[in-house]
């Protein structure tokens, strides 16, 4: 059945003419393979918003190959960003390696990007160049952390960029929308959203799945008919058919009787007897720790077979690694990989013999299509038994769901079951009930300032399920960080070091463990305290104490020393709220120079976004681009900006100079000195008029004001600061004489704090009227945010490029 969008329906004339630019570019991309029909029609029709196709289907190329095509037959019609999201991390990379040997077999130069939470430098790469085509792929928590603005283990000073960009122009795939848990109503509300508010530019959505009821997809702001897609008689042929007619034997594990202290043994016992030489066996347990005990059982039976461990708790490269190995082609004595829930999404994975507890009757589907996936299997068996009773031994689900499920596989005993007879069985589920994102919701979360306390709105119940809530933890050598100093020039982590442990559990390590926590309100590292720990938190753990293990993954019970990740040069130091990291290392550039070049850039960039923007609004942008650091004649930013740069100290002393060379921070007095404010305060000032006759005067202030996502909504002084100071800028403090660009000259000027203070007509009040008009609106708002944000560091790269010269 097929339900088509107005813009299929439109083109229905053609809809049996086959894309033969497409088939080319499926044969190219894969090394010969042809796409199955209803791949072809979507290149022909455009993605749908629901695809309904079974298990090993060949869902991720219908979702990124035809985008490819449609991108380059339709590219006015068609996002440039490609965002595909799994609900598992642990193999991401996986469906990072197929789209990228796509891209390099078609000899294409679209960026993979990987969204997954630490400092990495594609993430500058593609906030500095948002109007390239790229396709990111990241996990639920990552992305639609960002897509509220509140990215986990992410700056916050990133938050607002990640969130304009993330939100305009983008195709969203989410796929095995039935593990999402609450992330699958917020895709759904986000989506809404923002064909209610207005985006800069169009963005779609795709929900995946074997088992999704398009009925079930509807909330409060996505009402709307779906227009669905799933496979028609004409997609039955061929290897789809063989793959759709793959039949596994199901069969009970004699397991009833044994207790939780000697089950993961007895499951190993079981797994070494069932394991067939020379094929691959995996092993499915419900929850981390009993598959890691399993893995342990069963090495200490020293298998012939290979054995890997895969989970969702284990750093970059030894998630490769591991992964790797349960890909490999089993030879000799074959492979046994155990795993969690990570194989059920994103994985092209087979086995013979196909080992799994009971799980909701949506998750056995997915199960069992690891198991004889490509249909080549003769023997292939599925054996399932229950975990052993206890007071959670249901977890991480709900008790009446795998019940009714061990029911249903009761019926199937010996029988031979293809993936789509399993799909159709009308097995009970418990259907959750999630907490749902509303307008209020979205609207409160764009203000990115804590609140008095210091502490963030929590997000994390409208991305994952309380039981799945976690932090990123990173292992370094802490026994030279002694005191401030060198706990500000500690680097961000990198992706590579990090590793996702449940809260609860990271949190019984902590006793054992010098760590250090990444406080956004202070912008600098300090000690770790057992309330820190919250889904958004990035700790860093002695690595001398222990608390993780290649082989098996975050383990608090560990006390061997953790290998610290290699920390490359370049990473940077955190971008805190008191620092200003881009007025350095780029060389001595004046003022107006800088002005000047971040307003081309700003120009150059919404010419080639080309965003549903007004001629005003787009004015507006690129006049804030013009007056964005304005602040910087400020007194405290000029006698801030010598003292870094004693050694070197500027050509003359009469030009006002926006860049330095030193890579020394720059030391405020005031302290928490913010350039930004002190430019808000001088375009609103009658005297010198700056912004006479501009129609979104507000804009360009606010603009200017958020373009390091450090003073946005919310400005209030800091709690060591006197009540003539905000944010370091003192009531009557002076800037100096400066150039503008073109020429103009800028007198000094007073700051005047009125506007600092709560009430109509304040710096906040405006920037909420912005956030709520309707010819704005937060996703427009915060494009424009990003795009001058995105120039700025444009400007800059070109600087320190003539710098070097």
């Amino acid at each position: 059945m097929e339900r088509r969008s107005a813009a299929s329906a439109r083109r229905q004339a053609g809809e049996n003419q086959v894309p033969d630019q497409f088939h080319e570019l499926v044969a190219r991309a894969t090394g010969g393979q042809q796409p199955y029909p209803y791949q072809s029609r979507l290149a022909l029709n455009g993605l749908p918003e629901v695809l309904r196709v079974p298990t090993g289907a060949g869902k991720t190329l219908a979702a990124v190959l035809p985008w490819l095509h449609l991108r380059r037959s339709q590219p006015a019609e068609t996002p440039r960003w490609l965002v595909y999201v799994l609900p598992q991390r642990a193999l991401v990379e996986q469906v990072v390696a197929v789209v990228r040997g796509w891209r390099d077999r078609l000899g294409s130069d679209v960026d993979v990007h990987v969204l997954m939470g630490g400092e990495d430098p594609d993430d500058r790469a593609w906030k500095t160049d948002p109007e390239r085509e790229r396709i990111f792929v990241g996990t639920q928590d990552m992305v639609l952390s960002r897509l509220l603005m509140r990215g986990f283990a992410e700056a916050r000073t990133a938050w607002p960029m990640s969130f304009g960009f993330l939100n305009a122009g983008v195709q969203f795939v989410f796929d095995e929308v039935q593990l999402m848990g609450p992330g699958l109503p917020t895709s759904l509300q986000l989506q809404g959203l923002r064909e209610h508010l207005g985006t800069a530019l169009p963005c779609r959505s795709l929900w995946m799945s074997a088992t999704i009821d398009p009925d079930d997809l509807v909330t409060p702001d996505m009402t709307r008919p779906l227009n669905v897609v799933e496979l028609s008689d004409d997609d039955i042929q061929g290897d789809l058919r063989t793959r759709l007619e793959a039949t596994r034997t199901f069969h009970e594990l004699p397991l009833v009787d044994t207790d939780a202290k000697h089950y993961p043994a007895a499951v190993a016992e079981h797994v070494l007897t069932e394991h067939v030489s020379g094929t691959r066996t995996l092993v499915v347990l419900n929850t981390v720790e009993r598959a890691t005990d399993v893995y342990l059982a069963l090495k200490k039976r020293q298998p012939e077979a290979s054995l890997t461990l895969l989970h969702s708790r284990f750093r970059l490269g030894d998630r490769l690694a591991h992964t790797d190995r349960a890909l490999h082609t089993p030879s000799g004595a074959g492979s046994i990989v155990v795993s969690t829930q990570v194989l059920e999404a994103g994985v092209d994975l087979t086995s013979e013999t196909l080992i799994t507890e009971v799980a909701p009757w949506t998750s056995i589907v997915q199960r069992a299509g690891r198991c004889n996936r490509d249909g080549h299997a003769e023997q292939a068996r599925l054996l399932w038994t229950s975990p052993p009773a206890g007071r959670h031994w249901h977890l991480p689900y709900e008790e009446a769901d795998l019940k009714a499920t061990a029911d249903q596989l009761g019926q199937l005993e010996g029988r031979h079951v293809t993936g789509s007879e399993l799909a159709s069985l009308d097995v009970p589920q418990d259907v959750p009930v999630h907490p749902v994102l509303r307008r209020r919701d979205l609207l409160g979360l764009f203000d990115t300032a804590p609140d008095l306390s210091g502490n963030d709105i929590d997000v994390s119940p409208f991305i994952r399920d309380a039981t799945e809530r976690t932090v990123s933890i990173a292992w370094r050598d802490l026994s030279s960080v002694t005191d401030l100093d060198t706990r500000e020039r500690l680097p961000m982590p990198s992706r590579a070091e990090l590793c996702t442990a449940p809260i609860d559990q990271a949190r019984k390590l902590l006793p054992n463990s010098s760590a250090l926590v990444y406080d956004q309100r202070e912008s600098m590292w300090r000690t770790a305290r057992a309330d820190d720990l919250r889904p958004t938190a990035l700790l860093l753990f002695d690595a001398t104490r222990g608390g993780y293990s290649p082989e098996i993954g975050f383990s608090p019970t560990s006390k061997a020393a953790v290998a610290p990740v290699a920390i490359p040069d370049a990473d940077p130091l955190p971008d805190g709220m008191d620092t200003d990291p881009q007025s350095a290392g780029v060389g001595w550039v004046p003022l107006d120079v800088h002005l000047s070049d971040t307003e081309r850039e700003t120009r150059a960039l919404l010419e080639q976004l080309a965003p549903a923007l007004s001629a005003d609004q787009c004015d507006a942008v690129a006049l804030a681009a013009r007056y964005h650091d304005l602040g910087k004649c400020h007194d405290t930013f000029v006698s801030s900006l010598r003292s870094a740069n004693e050694e070197s100290p500027p050509p003359d002393d009469t030009t006002v100079w926006a860049k330095s060379p030193s890579h020394r921070p720059l030391r405020h007095k005031p302290p928490h000195f913010r350039h930004e404010l002190a430019t808000a305060l001088m375009l609103l000032s009658d005297e010198p008029g700056l912004l006479d006759g501009v129609t979104e005067r507000d804009l360009v202030v606010y603009l200017a004001m958020a373009h390091h996502g450090k003073v946005r909504l919310g400005i209030r002084r800091q709690p060591d600061e006197t009540e003539d100071v905000v944010l370091g800028v003192r009531q009557g403090s002076s800037t100096v004489p400066a150039t503008l660009p073109g020429g103009r000259e800028l007198p000094p000027m007073l700051m005047d704090l009125t506007p600092t203070q709560l009430g109509p007509g304040s710096l906040t009040d405006r920037a909420l009227k912005l956030r709520d008009r309707t010819d704005l609106g937060p996703f427009r708002l915060a494009f424009c945010e990003a795009v001058l944000r995105s120039a700025d560091w444009r400007a800059s790269a070109v600087e320190r490029t003539n710098a070097d010269a």
